[in-house]
């Protein structure tokens, strides 16, 4: 299959996200359309990276969030409607209207895992949903650099005991949000657990906050034990938690200074941006 032609990377952060962010807005607006109109998708949110139309985020509680041979930077090279021939993508506006159809019908996503190359792609089916209002997330306009931290209430995984955000000032702050359901969210949560061995300078200036979303926080708990993630300073949060942040999709990352700022929302490179600001000392 033939790389997708006729786009170029955009350096922008801005650009990127108004590129997926209108897809998930697409993706989810089915209460302001008319009755009868297909509402129904799979729950991924699209963009461009280069040549690629890519998966930039999965949406909970969706179709692409059960399935756990998804990932975030899959690129997407075909869309096929039920028995229908696939239809080769080109661009994000081509891809909208294939990904969304009544609930209950299939589509079928020919993928290509990151780093691989185009002779090993993959066929995976999903069949379309409602997506849920959403109504205990975000807008997903992700909180900008500079922007002065939201102080949530958060409680210990372990424990139950009830903390806040600002507990933790004049520390860097690494904040993730995730979820049990959420496939990427396994691999996001084993690589948090590395990096305390990985960079031992992080010790008492860095602190890696696991923020779960689940409704049901005893099998959070469960789970983080059942892992042996003991690496993170796990805690659950609530909607309006999740609403404070911005959060519409999970993984989702910011990483916050010593005086309580963004310094980055989810960052391709978290050690990268962590260890400059440490630097600045």
């Amino acid at each position: 299959m033939s790389p997708l032609r006729g786009w170029t990377t955009y350096h922008s952060p801005g650009m990127r996200i108004l590129k997926y962010l209108a897809v998930l807005l697409w993706l989810t607006v089915g209460a302001r359309e008319a009755p009868g109109a297909d509402i129904a998708g799979v729950g991924v949110v699209l963009g461009v990276e280069g040549q690629y139309i890519v998966v930039k985020r999965i949406l909970p509680d969706s179709p692409a969030a059960a399935q756990k041979d998804i990932h975030v930077g899959d690129r997407i090279m075909a869309i096929a409607q039920d028995k229908e021939a696939p239809v080769q993508i080109q661009n994000l506006a081509q891809a909208v209207p294939l990904l969304r159809g009544p609930a209950g019908t299939t589509v079928r996503l020919t993928l290509i895992s990151a780093g691989e190359d185009d002779s090993r792609p993959r066929v995976l089916s999903f069949v379309r949903a409602e997506l849920k209002a959403l109504s205990r997330w975000g807008d997903g306009v992700l909180l900008p650099n500079g922007t002065k931290a939201p102080d949530i209430e958060m409680a210990g995984l372990a424990n139950g005991k009830p903390e806040r955000l600002s507990n933790y000032g004049g520390k860097i702050l690494v904040l993730e949000f995730w979820a049990t359901w959420c496939g990427p969210c396994q691999e996001t949560m084993a690589d948090l657990q590395t990096y305390s061995g990985k960079y031992p300078e992080w010790k008492d200036n860095v602190i890696l906050i696991a923020a779960n979303v689940d409704t049901n926080q005893v099998a959070a708990s469960k789970h983080v034990k059942a892992k042996d993630w003991g690496k993170t300073h796990n805690v659950w949060v609530g909607p309006d938690a999740i609403k404070a942040w911005h959060v519409d999709a999970i993984p989702t990352a910011y990483i916050i200074d010593r005086q309580g700022k963004i310094l980055a929302a989810n960052p391709r490179d978290i050690p990268e941006i962590v260890n400059q600001e440490l630097q600045r000392r």
